[in-house]
């Protein structure tokens, strides 16, 4: 067997057991990098990523960065052995503040390769302040312009930061900076799009709302959409569009439409932005998150600005009211009420703050009647099929099988430490927790996936969730509910039967899982 197909299969090995939760089996299989010559660098990624995962923060450093440093010593510095050694830090916890900046400087010496990037996303993330992160990520951008095969998906990923730090700090660059920057930025994602085979369609709404966001050339922005628009009428790009995206082709010409309400609103032709954005509006009782999310609310708003342009002084009233009185205002939607209450006929409020009581009161009638039509949606889906049994021990080693659940409303959280939505919603877990602590048929669990003990154990820590997480080191709960993304939540009734399932962290009040388990609890 060739040198490189030994090398292939132990760092397969690796991965394979790492993948399955037999970490005791992979650390040891892991070792024979540490005796392979030539040095197995694929092998050395897997081990490292597999310590990272399996031990503490301080003593999987104590193990790493010997064996990084013993590299670095024996080898030659090539792209290859600095580009391992690279993702050997990364892989630690705290990622790219673990690199050595004398590291990143030895990567500097091989311009024209992925490892010289890679050196320039590092020294721009470890840079305090945004003036020098900008300088890498330009020379990043100079330096995928100037290679012969760019690597786009950097390159792409170079204009966004820059883009996110000009969002940030307007003093970095003006407005004709900013103009060039879009336009090379909708270039860079259109070729990344040829490249990927993906639809186009979203790399002209992205530079869209960049235009927006940074109130520049709105002009061109109209003139992007236009060609998203052509674009969507190609069968190819339509195809593309909804394989990859999972929408319709509707869906993509309604977010056309929106956004060139939008772009009106800005430019104040109140009756095109206003038609524009009242026709194309999204479904907002699809969810309680379309309801009452964020981008619902400055969507909002925007109704209101629109109609209080044209002089509907009832319609601006009740949608900056649904801005203001949300969980989390707009925070111009206060103004709009006030300039609002100046227009109209005052009726029973005599004070502006009357003016605002009686659409607060307004506000939370509709509020009540939209929260029971989402709910009415929810509880109204369910599944009604057999729940699969497992068996899961806790880190206390205390075994808790599904079926011996019988008799109650349970509620699976399958999430993992490392996914950043999942930790989001552990607020909104709690509140349920609290909500039904007390009530003796009700039980949570948490389904950690599939990691080790030691990285539990530090999300415990961290977060100290009141209900029991179960360690599936092998995923069986993933694969037996075919879970494809987390956080995912079962919901299991009295009799053993899945009947509910959420994914994401779009757990506004608890709700729709608090909607969920009262309505098992009828049965």
């Amino acid at each position: 067997m060739s040198e490189d197909k030994q090398q292939q299969d132990l760092a397969a090995q690796i991965k394979e057991y790492h993948q399955i939760g037999e970490y005791d089996k992979a650390l040891e299989i892991s070792a024979r990098a540490l005796e392979s010559n030539p040095a197995d660098l694929e092998a050395y990624r897997s081990r490292w990523k597999l310590i990272a995962d399996m031990f503490p923060e301080e003593e999987a450093k104590g193990k790493i960065r010997p064996e990084i440093e013993s590299l670095l010593r024996t080898q030659q510095e090539t792209p290859e052995v600095l580009s391992t050694t690279y993702w050997g830090y990364k892989s630690l916890a705290g990622g790219a503040d673990n690199i050595p900046r004398e590291l990143l400087h030895k990567m500097l010496q091989h311009p024209g390769t992925k490892v010289y990037q890679s050196a320039l996303f590092g020294l721009a993330h470890q840079s305090p302040e945004a003036h020098e992160k900008w300088h890498y990520y330009q020379r990043l951008i100079n330096e995928c312009t100037a290679s012969d095969v760019p690597e786009l998906s950097w390159y792409l990923l170079a204009h966004e930061h820059l883009l996110w730090l000009a969002e940030d700090d307007r003093s970095l660059a003006s407005d004709d900076q900013l103009d060039e920057l879009i336009d090379r930025f909708l270039k860079a994602h259109l070729s990344h799009c040829q490249d990927t085979r993906h639809a186009f369609n979203p790399a002209y709404t992205q530079a869209v709302e960049c235009r927006l966001k940074f109130n520049i050339r709105l002009d061109k922005a109209l003139e992007n959409l236009e060609c998203a628009e052509i674009r969507m009428g190609e069968k190819e790009e339509q195809e593309r569009f909804v394989q990859y995206y999972k929408k319709s082709i509707e869906e993509a010409y309604k977010e056309i439409s929106r956004l060139r309400g939008e772009i009106f609103l800005r430019q104040e032709r109140w009756k095109e932005a206003h038609d524009g954005l009242e026709a194309n509006a999204p479904d907002f009782l699809e969810s309680i998150s379309s309801r009452f999310g964020e981008s619902a609310v400055n969507y909002f708003w925007m109704l209101g600005r629109s109609a209080e342009g044209l002089g509907e002084w009832d319609t601006a009233r009740r949608r900056y009211a649904d801005a203001h009185f949300a969980l989390t205002p707009h925070a111009e939607s206060r103004a709009g009420l006030e300039r609002v209450y100046h227009q109209m006929e005052r009726g029973n409020a005599d004070t502006f703050d009357d003016f605002l009581q009686e659409a607060e009161t307004e506000y939370r009638i509709r509020e009540d009647a939209d929260r029971e039509e989402i709910r009415q949606k929810y509880i109204k889906n369910t599944l009604n099929e057999k729940a699969t049994d497992f068996s899961l021990e806790t880190l206390d080693g205390e075994v808790c099988t599904l079926s011996a659940m019988r008799g109650k409303v349970l509620l699976l959280d399958v999430g993992a430490s490392w996914c950043g939505p999942c930790n989001d919603a552990i607020p909104q877990i709690k509140t349920i927790y609290d909500q039904f602590n007390k009530v003796d048929n009700v039980a949570i669990w948490g389904i950690n996936n599939g990691e080790t003990p030691e990285q539990v154990q530090r999300f415990l820590e961290e977060h100290q969730p009141p209900w029991p997480i179960l360690l599936d080191r092998r995923k069986q709960v993933r694969k037996a509910y075919q879970i494809r993304g987390i956080p995912f939540f079962i919901l299991i009734d009295k009799a053993g039967n899945w009947q509910y399932s959420f994914i994401g962290c779009n757990l506004i009040g608890g709700q729709p899982l608090i909607w969920m388990i009262e309505e098992l609890l009828k049965d």
